[in-house]
């Protein structure tokens, strides 16, 4: 498979997805499941720092800084 084919099957993944959304837009999910999909952005989150902090042996401690660096910085509008 070459670049452009995989581009463009990633693209048409993306615009299915987005379409299925809209087209489900109206229905509506038990409140049991609104519930458990609240969870998801914490923990892909989660995720994301978990997955980053595996690195070299040697870059743990800036990586510990950063990611307490992270945590205690505020962003003001």
């Amino acid at each position: 498979m070459n670049m452009l084919s995989l581009i463009l099957v990633m693209a048409m993944a993306v615009y299915a997805l987005r379409l299925t959304g809209f087209l489900l837009a109206d229905l509506r999910i038990p409140s049991a499941w609104e519930r458990t999909l609240a969870f998801i952005p914490v923990a892909t989150l989660t995720a994301f720092i978990v997955a980053s902090l595996a690195g070299a042996s040697g870059e743990r401690p800036i990586r510990l800084l950063a990611v307490v660096s992270a945590r205690f910085h505020r962003i003001t509008w």
